[in-house]
């Protein structure tokens, strides 16, 4: 969850955290895992490729350093949203970055999650 806006570290008991430690056993030695809380909702930014296909704004836009395409919270999502179609209209980038269609797309945890 790089993409995160504020990432809330689960608390974990000793127990807890003896799994997640056995789990990293089975991975290479270059990868962590790491708890966080979960949210009820998670607001997503896309932009339109075609005709009913989307992709996050951070896979689209790869020259726009730092771009974030995860949310927890939706007005900041909201105000992402209007500071890049802003950027998008006024960049002086070369090449001129194609102006896309955004969308926030919401992600709701079900009760299976």
């Amino acid at each position: 969850m790089r993409h995160g806006e504020a990432l809330v570290y689960a608390d974990l008991t000793t127990e807890q955290m003896a799994i997640v430690a056995a789990a990293e056993e089975q991975l290479p030695a270059d990868v962590r895992l790491v708890a966080v809380k979960r949210t009820s909702e998670m607001f997503v930014l896309e932009a339109k490729l075609a005709p009913n296909e989307w992709l996050r704004v951070d896979q689209v836009y790869p020259e726009i350093e730092d771009l974030k395409s995860f949310y927890s919270d939706g007005e900041a999502c909201k105000a992402a949203k209007a500071a890049l179609k802003g950027f998008l209209i006024s960049n002086k980038l070369k090449p001129q970055l194609k102006k896309r269609p955004i969308r926030i797309r919401v992600i709701r945890a079900s009760d299976e999650d």
